[in-house]
């Protein structure tokens, strides 16, 4: 029985189904009646639900917060979490992001990576050892969420409002390889502060992606101080700040690069970047001249808080990240976004009394959002030895080990839960970013490690 074999027979049809999933932008919008995520996030959660019931697998939709798939029976289960929302597109791609398209051999499109593709993997993974008829202890749940990249309302949905029991054991197919025994703490906030109406500002979408582009409009008497300091501002790299009279008035651009929060070294922060220009022109505007003061003696074009004191490091998870992602003014208040990931060891409180601190000597508000404590799982643990052993064996990369990660996964929902790839060591990391994909060569490696997996865990 070479389940490993059998399972590639499963890769066109999977190729299909995927495609199908991208094609529905599922980014979080306001609520509808009966989609409290928004059209996107219901129809692509109806979709996945669909195709596992067209494979054979029961399935139910739970308002549309989230779904499950089941496959066998058992007293104990083995569960797979994963979600089929995704983040905004964001722009300059090379390929339509909703298209699945398929070139050079990589199908693009936002979610293929994150976390559509691994989900749908895992989906044919099951289907395959169902159709062989393969003998499991464990029942199968395959639980699919619809708001991960935000606030996990379809978790707490699932498991605090209806009660539904934990799996026995589970991974989550949405971080890297081998397998990620240590997941950050993450806390998310607003910065708040009071300011004129005389200026707008617009940066990044999300909480937790480094913003590409920053836009900031303010009276046209700042224009020969903006043009004068910019003509003589020491910029890191290639990355600009543009200016031009738009509409009686000045638009500032600042141009970055896009990154996950969880990696913001791999990005360029344009908000960070304008907020620290502005910071060193001196402009005079309430609200906006308080913010960029913070940033300018701060945070500047830092990701790890070490300007602010608020530089963090652990043996087991590595440096504190802070990345802030968005700004905007509404009803009279300039808001900027923070998301911080912390060290496993770190206790939150320790964090938030130095950042409460320092943000109120520039008279900062901060605005509590999500909070999600650390997991550490240890490398000697069953499940981990037992992935990372899986891992080995398939891909003959025998020097890896478990890793520690600043993302958040649905591997903190539940209790004996890793995160299980499936970002290959080979594969670029284009999650949260522009031109998104998912190499076709990849998908028999993927197939053969999810399925033995599943096979390994409920036998």
């Amino acid at each position: 029985m070479d389940i490993q074999k059998e399972v590639l027979k499963y890769r066109e049809q999977l190729i299909s189904s995927l495609q199908e999933s991208i094609q529905i932008k599922s980014v979080e919008e306001e609520p509808k009646p009966g989609m409290p995520f928004g059209e996107g996030p219901a129809k692509a959660l109806q979709h996945f639900l669909k195709v596992g019931e067209e494979l054979g697998f029961k399935a139910e939709n739970f308002d549309n917060y989230v779904g499950h798939i089941i496959f066998g029976e058992g007293e104990e289960s083995l569960g797979i979490l994963g979600h089929v929302d995704v983040v905004p597109e964001g722009t300059g791609w090379d390929y339509p992001p909703y298209s699945g398209m398929i070139v050079d051999n990589k199908m693009y499109g936002r979610g293929t990576l994150d976390d559509k593709g691994p989900l749908m993997i895992c989906l044919y993974a099951m289907k395959c050892l169902k159709d062989m008829g393969v003998p499991l202890k464990k029942q199968i749940r395959m639980i699919i969420g619809a708001n991960e990249e935000t606030e996990w309302g379809c978790m707490k949905h699932y498991f605090d409002t209806l009660k539904m029991p934990e799996p026995t054991l589970s991974f989550t197919p949405d971080s890297s390889f081998p397998v990620t025994f240590a997941e950050k703490g993450i806390l998310r906030g607003l910065l708040k502060i009071k300011c004129d109406d005389n200026f707008s500002i617009q940066g990044g979408k999300v909480f937790n992606a480094v913003p590409e582009k920053t836009f900031l409009t303010l009276p046209l008497e700042y224009k020969n101080l903006i043009i004068e300091e910019l003509e003589k501002y020491n910029f890191a790299n290639e990355y600009k700040i543009t200016c031009e009279e738009k509409d009686n008035k000045l638009e500032l651009i600042s141009y970055g690069k896009a990154a996950h929060a969880a990696h913001p070294e791999l990005g360029y922060n344009s908000l960070s970047a304008l907020l620290s220009f502005i910071y060193v022109t001196g402009i005079k505007i309430t609200g906006l001249s308080q913010m960029a003061k913070y940033f300018g003696e701060n945070i500047k074009l830092e990701f790890n808080g070490k300007s602010a004191g608020l530089y963090f490091k652990d043996e087991p998870s590595g440096e504190i990240t802070m990345n802030y992602g968005k700004a905007y003014v509404e009803d009279g208040y300039l808001y900027v976004s923070l998301d911080t990931r912390y060290p496993v060891t770190l206790k939150v409180e320790e964090l938030e009394n130095k950042l409460f601190a320092l943000l109120n000597k520039y008279g900062i508000e901060f605005v509590g959002g999500k909070k999600e404590t650390p997991l550490y799982v240890k490398k000697d643990s069953f499940l981990v030895q037992e992935l990372t052993n899986i891992y080995k064996e398939i891909t003959k990369d025998e020097d890896c080990e478990p890793i520690a990660i600043g993302g958040g996964t649905y591997a903190k929902a539940v209790k004996n839960c890793v995160a299980f790839g499936a970002l290959l060591k080979e594969t670029p990391d284009t999650m949260h970013q522009k031109n998104e994909c998912i190499p076709l060569e990849t998908l028999d490696t993927l197939l053969k490690i999810y399925i033995e997996a599943i096979y390994r865990l409920a036998k």
